[in-house]
């Protein structure tokens, strides 16, 4: 992610991956006892 953001095959793939990078961001300083479920991951692809 450094220095490119998400790489993805597909502008969509490449936007619910952020989306899910923020929700893991989010989810990291909430402080509830049941968090609620992530959206389903993004298929990336790799170089």
């Amino acid at each position: 992610m450094a220095n490119c953001g998400i790489r993805a095959a597909l502008p969509t793939a490449q936007v619910a991956a952020s989306r899910r990078f923020a929700a893991y961001v989010i989810q990291a300083f909430e402080a509830r006892p049941r968090p609620t479920p992530l959206p389903a991951p993004a298929r990336l692809a790799f170089p």
